[in-house]
């Protein structure tokens, strides 16, 4: 299918509305009013267009008869394979398609290939918006990709062509591969491509005269974008390319490494897509994505990951607003004073917004999994710390706090009872605030370890634990096949009633049990137990 350069993007392209010449290029879709053009490349456009049945928005990749198309029955068949390919594959981070439809209009014998759409854009048009990313952005992108990269070839696909206008983002800010129009499969006659964007093809020779599908050739377009992203240009040839960490002195050592072994020159001296998005992962803490300044302006309301920079409407302004509606203003009370008295339920869960969008859409609950917020309402900072809630000193062993039935559960070799341990390890550490039991939850660096630890933080703030606080996980399933080191599991969770007490072990708070609530966990395996990496909110 047609690859779109990066300045165009996959689907949603900046900049005005549709001019009138491009309107009277708009296709007929079967069923679907289209409502205006998300990108161009040589041979076909990507329009956005309603589904008239469900009023759903879809992203419909449009294939005319064209100058560009020698053989039109060539073009159909390649893009039947594709959507052929796609239909046996199934991963939360490459773009779903839905169908294909006989096109009509100024696309008359062509077909249009029904896709996710994805409001967020494409990672092109971001960084030529914006120039260069963060490095917790650049986390954020690469890791999930990585994992869908990683799904690829343990189904016996590589991609072939990962590059920026092929990542999209969904308005929540997570990434997705899209365009699988040159992949190859095992048994593929065509053998490995030697096309692709440049500055995002392996430089390495394609071995020919073998069956294997070469996805190192994939390692190295992503470890490309991560250069891309950190420098705002494609790496050039190995002999000419400046070390990462001189171009860029911010970039932890350790995700400078990583992302050089990924353009290794030897295509068998690479990691893997796995290895190399776990690397990725460990070396810095992942930021969300803001895709503000770079996607069309009618899908700016839609965004959850926007800066919001100080101005007349600023995070200052709109807080004490909002309090006014439960508390009208005193004359002694300034608008300090309302920042100050912000609940740690709204800070907390804010937290966990920005930083739970790492490799998945949706939200993470305010408790990890719980159904009801914790809420320290306006105890303020003069309460004390919990007599059970100190740290343990450095260097103590918690391990014989961890019930010896959850310890044996995280090492189990099956993601299902892990989930069960990871949860109870977890319900004892909020519940005697013994807090460095989380150790034991959650990966290190990852987004769950830092919401959790955020969580603490206000927790010990507040001077509170959360008495008799625990999680029923009502329904535990393994979604897809999972790795031996690495599993998603999909749980149905309920939060017990709990009580809020003090140092001192006063009731100064009480919550009533939650609502069931549907999540995904994203285990990684290190070492000889199950963590965490992320939780999140089951897509619908």
């Amino acid at each position: 299918m047609e690859t779109f350069s990066p300045g165009e993007g996959g689907q949603d392209h900046e900049g005005d509305m549709p001019s009138r010449d491009i309107e009277l290029c708009e296709p007929v879709i079967p069923d679907f009013v289209p409502v205006r053009e998300l990108g161009r490349g040589g041979s076909a456009a990507v329009w956005l267009a309603t589904e008239q049945r469900s009023g759903n928005n879809f992203a419909v990749k449009c294939l005319g008869r064209s100058p560009a198309t020698a053989d039109p029955g060539e073009a159909k068949s390649a893009v039947l394979r594709e959507v052929r390919l796609l239909s046996g594959l199934d991963h939360e981070h490459i773009i779903k398609v839905h169908g294909v439809v006989e096109l009509a209009g100024s696309f008359d014998g062509g077909l249009g290939v029904v896709m996710d759409y994805a409001p967020g854009g494409s990672l092109g048009q971001l960084v030529s918006s914006r120039g260069r990313l963060g490095v917790g952005e650049t986390v954020t992108i690469l890791t999930p990709l990585a994992q869908a990269l990683a799904y690829l070839h343990r189904h016996g696909v590589t991609h072939s062509d990962v590059s920026p206008g092929n990542v999209l983002f969904t308005a929540q800010g997570k990434p997705l591969l899209s365009d699988m129009g040159i992949s190859r499969a095992v048994g593929d006659a065509a053998g490995v491509p030697e096309s692709g964007t440049p500055g995002f093809v392996d430089p390495d020779p394609v071995v020919r005269g073998t069956a294997e599908l070469q996805p190192q050739r994939d390692t190295y377009a992503l470890a490309a974008l991560g250069w891309y992203c950190l420098t705002g240009s494609a790496p050039v040839t190995a002999a000419r390319r400046p070390p990462l960490m001189l171009l860029v002195p911010a970039v932890p050592t350790a995700l400078a490494v990583a992302i050089e072994a990924g353009l290794h020159p030897d295509g068998q001296q690479r990691p893997s897509a796995a290895e190399l998005g776990v690397a990725v992962y460990r070396s810095a803490a992942p930021e969300a994505v803001d895709l503000s300044v770079s996607v069309h302006a009618t899908v700016v309301p839609e965004l959850m990951t926007r800066r919001r920079a100080l101005g007349p409407r600023s995070k200052r302004a709109r807080i004490p607003g909002l309090f006014n509606r439960f508390r009208p203003p005193g004359p002694g009370r300034t608008r300090r004073r309302a920042v100050a008295h912000v609940s740690v339920r709204r800070r907390v869960a804010s937290i966990v917004l920005a930083l739970g969008i790492v490799a998945g859409a949706g939200t993470i609950a305010t408790l990890w999994w719980a159904g009801t917020a914790w809420q320290a309402g306006d105890r303020g900072p003069a309460a004390g710390p919990p007599t059970q809630g100190a740290a343990s000193a450095p260097g103590q062993d918690e391990r014989s706090d961890v019930p010896a039935a959850a310890r044996n559960l995280i090492r189990s070799p099956n993601p299902e009872e892990a989930v069960r341990g990871l949860s109870a390890i977890r319900d004892a550490a909020l519940s005697s605030g013994k807090f460095a039991l989380l150790d034991h939850v959650n990966v290190q660096g990852s987004a769950a370890a830092a919401s959790d630890g955020k969580l603490r933080e206000e927790l010990i703030r507040a001077g509170v634990v959360l008495a008799g606080f625990s999680t029923t996980l009502t329904s535990v399933r393994v979604e897809g096949t999972p790795g031996p080191d690495q599993a998603t599991v999909a749980v149905t969770v309920e939060t017990s009633a709990y009580e809020e007490r003090d140092g001192s072990g006063k009731v100064v708070g009480a919550r009533p049990r939650g609502e069931p609530r549907e999540l995904r966990v994203v285990l990684l395996r290190g070492g000889d137990a199950w963590r965490i990496t992320e939780i999140l909110a089951k897509q619908s």
